[in-house]
C-alpha cells in the first residue's frame, strides 16, 4: 500500500511539473505565468465537500464549490515572490512557491479559519492540510516569507 500511495505521489508531482511547464507563455513575458488547477476536499463546521482549487501564484488560491460559488483565498501569514516581478530570480521563486503550493493542496483536506479580507477583498485566511499550517510549511520549505505590512523584494 505505502509503494503504491508513493507511486501514485510521485505521478501527481510529475503531473504538476508538466502542467506548469506547459503553461502557454505570453509573447510580450520572457516568462510563463504558472497556472495550476487541482481537486481537494474542503471541511467547514465538520461538514465536507469536493471542490476545485485554481492556483496561480505561492499565496493565494480560488476555491470552486458546488452551486458555482467561487472565493478567492489569500494565505494571511505568509508573502510569496510576484510572477510579474522585474527580476528573473524572483519570478523563478514565484513558479516554485505555486507549483509547491499545488502541490500541497492537491488532494488534500483542508480547513482555513478566515480572519478578514485584503485590499482587494479577497478573504485572508489561516490554511491547515491535515492539521498543519500551510502557511508555516511554505516558509520552513524558504519558498516564502512570514508576512509582513511591508512588502519585501525578493531580489
Amino acid at each position: 500500500m505505502k509503494k503504491f500511495r508513493t507511486q501514485m505521489e510521485g505521478a501527481a508531482v510529475a503531473t504538476l511539473l508538466s502542467i506548469a511547464a506547459a503553461s502557454p507563455t505570453d509573447a510580450q513575458s520572457p516568462t510563463a505565468i504558472v497556472s495550476i488547477s487541482v481537486h481537494a476536499t474542503y471541511c467547514e463546521n465538520s461538514a465536507c465537500e469536493p471542490v476545485t482549487l485554481q492556483i496561480s501564484n505561492g499565496d493565494s488560491f480560488v476555491v470552486n464549490r458546488w452551486g458555482n460559488h467561487r472565493e478567492t483565498i489569500r494565505i494571511a501569514n505568509i508573502d510569496a515572490p510576484n510572477d510579474r516581478a522585474r527580476c528573473i530570480g524572483e519570478k523563478d521563486s514565484a513558479e516554485r512557491a505555486t507549483v509547491r503550493l499545488g502541490q500541497l493542496l492537491s488532494g488534500s483536506t483542508f480547513t482555513m479559519a478566515r480572519v478578514g479580507t485584503d485590499r482587494h477583498s479577497n478573504s485572508m485566511a489561516f490554511v491547515s492540510v491535515d492539521r498543519h499550517d500551510l502557511g508555516h510549511e511554505l516558509v520552513r520549505e524558504r519558498l516564502t516569507w512570514p508576512w509582513e505590512p511591508k512588502h519585501r523584494f525578493w531580489c
